[in-house]
């Protein structure tokens, strides 16, 4: 059995929890709707400035999602890209989600902005650049779901763009062979992302009815899943 560590950024607000559960079971019903039996999940929450006291507590590590904002000055923050940095030292296997990929970014020299273009929400269709990367994917194209204002503007010079489209050039990327991210979101449900969207209706402006329209159209999270599940496993 192999244990991923789940390096919590944020989390579903309690009020919610009930229709949409928090951040550590969505990543739970990902891998368990992926057909995959081979993770155990634990979670840290790096607000809370908690990590593991050692690295080999977990084979691998996956940083989520956030409301916050990857480039602020916040303490926690901060924190969280210098364990991006030792984890880098380490070549421990890191997965890097929407803030994550940012995070990842960040801590390897690259930037990340507020998008000029506004929030990306929706179903998102990416070009895949390096297919062998997401091996249990078989199509030239994925579509995955998302909610982001900020985005990765220019990759660290190690990383491959994996992942692209006309919204978010940079939305995937891999570092050698320990380090895989992406700027949607794999974990999200179609409910979940509606809520969102309906919550976001004065900021998308004109975009709000074509991201609600896009939740019509089939994601591939499972093979995504599948692959990432793959790359864990997989020695560096």
């Amino acid at each position: 059995m192999t244990t991923l560590g789940i390096i919590k950024a944020d989390d579903v607000d309690v009020e919610l929890r009930s229709r949409f559960g928090d951040t550590h079971g969505m990543f739970q019903r990902l891998f368990e709707a992926a057909g995959t039996d081979q993770l155990t999940l634990r979670s840290y929450d790096a607000r809370e400035y908690l990590y593991p006291e050692n690295l080999d507590e977990c084979d691998g590590y996956l940083i989520t999602g956030s409301r916050y904002c990857a480039f602020s000055e916040t303490p926690w923050i901060q924190r969280l890209i210098d364990f991006v940095q030792i984890l880098d030292c380490e070549r421990k296997k890191l997965i890097g989600i929407c803030f994550g990929h940012q995070c990842i970014a960040l801590a390897l020299g690259g930037s990340v902005v507020n998008a000029p273009q506004g929030w990306g929400m929706g179903v998102h269709e990416y070009q895949l650049l390096l297919p062998g990367v997401l091996s249990e994917v078989t199509t030239p194209t994925i579509r995955l779901r998302c909610s982001h204002e900020d985005q990765v503007e220019h990759l660290p010079t190690r990383a491959k763009r994996l992942v692209t489209s006309e919204f978010c050039e940079n939305a995937g990327m891999v570092v050698e062979d320990h380090f895989v991210s992406f700027q949607a979101h794999p974990e999200f449900c179609e409910d979940f992302t509606r809520y969102l969207i309906l919550n976001r209706e004065q900021d998308l402006g004109p975009n709000f009815e074509t991201a609600l329209a896009s939740l019509d159209n089939e994601v591939d999270s499972n093979s995504v899943a599948r692959s990432l599940v793959r790359f864990l496993l997989e020695r560096s």
